[in-house]
């Protein structure tokens, strides 16, 4: 494959997540609202691993040395144990739209804790980029703040899964250099599971009579493409780009879950609203496309 060709894999990859990733809030503001939340995760997660495992298996790639096992337990309750809680309760509890604009606030946790071990440099080019998306971030966050269903409660506990997301987005670029993102990706959402479980068995059960259609396909959406190919997906993204590079790229998810809302759900975009958004987008891109020539003969070079 040429590196041309990788790089176009790279970006494609890092685009499906950031799209599944922000129609999941609408999904799982709907769906919470018929299963409970620790139901949710244990379903989500499960569907997860079957697949995942089923493609390891077949591959023959699942085997993982026992110390990276202890590793991989440990991300796993930052992601997606922890953050999957904060998110999901979030959501719960106040708007979709909101949810993703304070998820979007992912970049700049990453940033500050990479400089703190010496894993990103602090380029006028990156500060500048970060500045403008959380300039439009601000400006949408802003926009919103007189609008119904929004929670000071809801936000901060989907802070707490901002802070889970970038502790882990660092962390798992050494653990990259030892497993393959199949790999990763398989093992984090199986170990979550045996905290997922018991929560979910004490769940009340009258969710199966209530919940519908909908909701069933809503849970597949989560589980196969939200949960297995958005976190493979954005695994092999880390393979090839820096932590701060692909943490940037979810700037955007707002933007997705703005526009989703508006076109699915008739929600209307103020003006103010759409200068967020486009400010966001001249922030991520000003950050993502910086010496993209020389990036792309580092992906050529693996």
């Amino acid at each position: 494959m040429t590196g041309y060709n990788k790089s176009v894999l790279v970006y494609s990859c890092l685009a499906f997540a950031m799209i599944v990733w922000g129609l999941s809030f609408l999904a799982i503001k709907d769906v919470v609202s018929h299963i409970p939340v620790f139901t949710l995760l244990f379903l989500r997660f499960a569907i997860a691993t079957i697949l995942l495992g089923t493609l390891g298996y077949i591959k023959g790639s699942l085997a993982v040395p026992k110390r990276d096992l202890a590793t991989l337990a440990g991300l796993s309750l930052l992601s997606p144990i922890g953050y999957f809680l904060f998110e999901t309760f979030g959501v719960a509890a106040t708007q979709a739209s909101h949810v993703s604009v304070i998820i979007a606030a992912i970049p700049t946790a990453v940033f500050v804790i990479a400089l703190g071990k010496h894993q990103e440099k602090a380029t006028s080019r990156k500060v500048l980029g970060l500045f403008i998306t959380y300039l439009g971030i601000f400006l949408l966050v802003f926009s919103g703040l007189h609008e119904t269903g929004a929670s000071l409660m809801g936000d901060m506990l989907v802070f707490g899964a901002v802070m889970c997301a970038a502790m882990r987005t660092v962390l798992i670029k050494d653990t990259l250099k030892r497993v393959t993102p199949l790999q990763l990706t398989f093992y984090q959402f199986m170990l979550s599971l045996a905290v997922f479980g018991p929560l979910a068995a004490t769940d009340d059960w009258s969710w199966v009579q209530s919940a519908g259609l909908m909701q069933v396909l809503e849970v597949l959406f989560l589980g196969i493409f939200c949960s297995a190919g958005a976190y493979l997906a954005m695994h092999y993204a880390l393979t090839r780009l820096s932590a701060t590079q692909v943490a940037a790229a979810t700037s955007v998810i707002p933007v997705i879950t703005l526009f989703a809302e508006a076109i699915l759900m008739g929600t209307h975009i103020s003006m103010l609203k759409g200068l967020g958004t486009a400010a966001a987008i001249v922030g991520v891109l000003f950050v993502q496309t910086r010496n993209l020539r020389r990036r792309n003969a580092a992906i050529e070079g693996g």
